[in-house]
């Protein structure tokens, strides 16, 4: 059976920690720094942290430090939102995801430069006509008649068994 624990508390400790940097930290260093994932460890001992900067122009280095010398700080918060017995050892992570996603949006933007979609669009046809063009007079398959019903055969088989 799946514990349901664990994820609920990762969810409370990433939104609890997001709120203590939004309004109770007033640091001018860590604005706009978000706490985007946290990952406990089984024991609940250790908490992973990863945290994102949007706006803010310091380096990951000196918004990791600030983080990790305000972690008192957020240590004292959980422990005074009563949500977990032991209080985790925090570190803190970079995630890199919106640098990655920023590359994999310049490769895609690079090859529709190279590429073009003119090639797409000569092969598409408006004027196509789906129902008159693959009309077929021996092709039964879809021709139902409403009155004909296409479970009996199934019904009857499983009655016999």
């Amino acid at each position: 059976m799946k514990s349901y624990k664990v994820p609920r508390l990762q969810e409370e400790l990433r939104k609890l920690l997001n709120i203590t940097l939004t309004t109770k930290i007033q640091d001018p260093s860590l604005a706009w720094v978000t706490i985007t994932d946290v990952v406990l460890s089984k024991d609940l001992k250790y908490a992973k942290l990863y945290f994102s900067h949007y706006n803010n122009p310091a380096s990951h280095e000196s918004v990791k430090e600030q983080l990790i010398k305000t972690s008192g700080y957020f240590k004292k918060q959980i422990a005074g939102a009563h949500i977990m017995r032991t209080i985790p050892e925090l570190s803190f992570y970079y995630d890199d995801t919106e640098d990655r996603a920023a590359k994999v949006e310049t490769l895609l933007a690079n090859l529709k430069d190279k590429y073009g979609d003119e090639d797409y669009d000569e092969d598409f046809d408006d004027d196509f006509d789906w129902d008159e063009d693959y009309e077929d007079e021996d092709d039964d398959f879809f021709d139902l008649d409403e009155d004909e019903d296409i479970f009996d055969d199934i019904i009857d088989t499983d009655e016999d068994n």
